[in-house]
């Protein structure tokens, strides 16, 4: 069927909207501080450059990240902020001590705007004033915040309740502790999950506050584990969202409800808007099929062929076809997708086998098995424990066929257990094809008695050594993405209304003259060992001498080329390692860096 593209019109665009608006995916995140007097007290933090800073700046720090991350990562998410244990209240609400500072609404700037307020512009220093001593309403706030989410009618899968309080056992009645229970008790119907992060190095999560998170979760007291505040707030930006719930199936009469985790996520930058040239507004388009046909224009026979368009068509009156035989046969939306349909969702258990006989291929991104905490099958969890456990000490792993969707081809798939997280691991198995062998290009690297290693044990112990001196770990929260990075940047620089923000820090490329700096002491003999067979080259020989005199440079030196404009001469390179020794900061281009010399010489 030809078919070509074209704009809806404008009630269709409107239609649209109002569905993306509905149906979309966004998680709901509403933070609750608590502003009483005991949050304003100064008290240390574990990392040292933060000391000396009150609780409730703690907590507006945590929520001024995570609208950094979330303005960058993912604008459909929505957040909200409250303060409760405050003399102020909102206007125009019965509700006494709580202070509603974001509703719940899509990320923005302006909230943006006013945690950086809080923060940087010293606003805090009017809640430390305002804070009440004598009222605490942890029940009438958790209501609020459960209103808050019932106001809002829109799909949200995950919604979620963040308190941060530095009391772990609130000085109230008991008739208040059971309200307070019930409340929590409450959040598990309407789908909101409580998690509350505790301040303070004596913080006890047993007194109070962990029947909160057992009776919002509804889970067994067994099954409960407490969530640190790093994980917590990296939950928030980047959730692990639950990809579908399948039944395993080991016989006709025997099923455990599961849900399928992703464990990775891509990331996600800020969406480039089309502007209008004219009034500089966005620009939005829309697409849909019509039916094409082709009308010769006789008048012009020079011209192109014109397009007479018909109706836009439905995407369920689409058909494909496929030449078999000479002879085209259409297929309906329907029936092609009915092709892929082997098996009904849901994961199938082939057999066992030990760990040890895994090929440790990592075809795919691995998921994350766990049982459905809304199953309704009797002993749901507990089958699944046992199974898991049985798995991790007879060291067994399971091979088993996924369908994670109707209409998605089955694959085969091993089941790793992990007790400490509570589930399996599930690694795709690739086919022959997908496999890459590489015995053809390493089996000249293999030594043995016949193939004798060309370096001497000298040169293999040196090298192990250099190793071991600038071997760091490798993981991923070392070195922050310099994309997103320059994004967090663009967006502080409008929140806080900057004309210029500064350079972003490149932490994946190799610090070079840090290393260099390490393994010092070996280079020369590293150079005796391995002798290159071409000398080298008047300019790298001439960039060696320079780069060892800048090491040796000293302060009255670095003042002499400034003052004799000497300095201009220097590379980037060179200028860096002359800002090093200092030490300056070395970030920037040539023109800053060679300012930054001068400025530190002159004042």
């Amino acid at each position: 069927m030809a078919s070509t593209m074209s704009s809806y019109n404008e009630e269709s665009q409107e239609a649209v909207v109002d569905l993306n608006e509905l149906y979309g995916v966004r998680d709901g995140t509403l933070f609750i501080v608590d502003a009483s007097p005991p949050m304003f007290e100064n008290h240390s933090r574990d990392r040292p450059e933060e000391k000396e800073v009150s609780y409730f700046v703690q907590s507006i720090r945590r929520v001024k990240e995570s609208l950094k991350q979330k303005l960058s990562w993912n604008r459909q998410d929505w957040m909200g902020l409250v303060f409760f244990g405050t003399k102020e209240c909102d206007p125009n609400s019965d509700m006494k001590n709580i202070l509603t500072i974001q509703k719940l609404l899509p990320v923005s700037i302006d909230c943006l705007k006013e945690v950086i307020k809080i923060d940087e512009k010293n606003k805090w220093e009017q809640y430390r004033d305002s804070a009440s001593s004598t009222d605490y309403p942890l029940h009438d706030v958790l209501w609020h915040a459960a209103q808050l989410f019932h106001d809002k009618n829109v799909t949200m899968p995950l919604r979620r309740v963040i308190l941060f309080t530095c009391q772990d056992n609130p000085q109230l009645t008991s008739d208040e502790k059971h309200r307070i229970r019930a409340q929590a008790k409450a959040y598990n119907d309407l789908n909101i999950k409580l998690f509350v992060v505790g301040l303070g190095e004596s913080w006890d999560h047993n007194l109070f506050y962990k029947d909160l998170e057992i009776l919002s979760r509804d889970i067994d007291a067994d099954n409960y584990k407490t969530t640190s505040l790093n994980d917590l707030m990296d939950q928030v930006v980047l959730l692990s969202r639950n990809m579908s719930k399948l039944a395993w199936r080991f016989g006709q009469d025997v099923n455990i409800d599961v849900v399928l985790r992703n464990l990775v996520a891509k990331t996600q930058y800020l969406k480039k808007e089309n502007m209008s040239k004219e009034t500089n507004a966005p620009l939005t388009s829309k697409t849909c099929y019509v039916v094409a046909k082709e009308v010769e224009d006789e008048e012009n026979e020079n011209d192109e062929d014109e397009i007479e368009t018909s109706q836009p068509v439905a995407s369920t009156d689409l058909e494909w076809s496929i030449k078999y035989g000479g002879e085209s046969i259409c297929f309906t939306s329907r029936e092609k997708r009915s092709m892929k349909s082997m098996r009904p969702a849901g994961i199938d258990v082939v057999c066992m086998k030990p760990i040890s006989s895994h090929l440790l291929y990592h075809f795919e991104t691995p998921y994350f098995v766990l049982p459905s905490d809304k199953s309704t099958r009797k002993d749901n969890a507990l089958l699944f424990d046992a199974l898991l456990n049985k798995c991790n000490e007879k060291e067994l792993m399971i091979i088993v066929l996924v369908t994670i969707r109707k209409y998605s081809i089955p694959l085969l798939y091993t089941m790793l257990p992990n007790v400490k997280k509570g589930g399996f691991y599930l690694y795709r198995i690739p086919y022959k094809e997908d496999v890459r062998s590489l015995s053809d290009i390493l089996s000249q690297y293999v030594f043995n008695d016949e193939t004798k290693c060309p370096f001497s044990p000298k040169a293999v112990e040196l090298l192990e050594e250099i190793i071991k001196r600038i071997g760091i770990n490798d993981e991923p929260k070392m070195c922050s993405n310099p994309k997103l990075q320059s994004q967090f940047k663009a967006v502080e620089t409008l929140a806080l209304d900057l004309e210029k923000s500064e350079p972003i820090v490149d932490d994946t490329l190799p610090q070079t003259e840090k290393m260099r700096k390490c393994v010092k002491d070996l280079l020369e003999e590293y150079n005796e060992i391995f002798k290159s067979d071409e000398p080298p080259t008047k300019k790298s020989k001439k960039i060696q001498e320079a780069a060892g005199k800048l090491d040796t440079m000293s302060k009255e030196q670095i003042r002499e080329l400034v003052k004799n404009n000497t300095i201009d001469g220097y590379t980037v390179a060179q200028l860096k390692m002359i800002l090093e020794t200092l030490p300056l900061k070395r970030t920037g281009k040539k023109d800053e860096l060679i300012k930054r010399l001068k400025d530190y010489f002159n004042n």
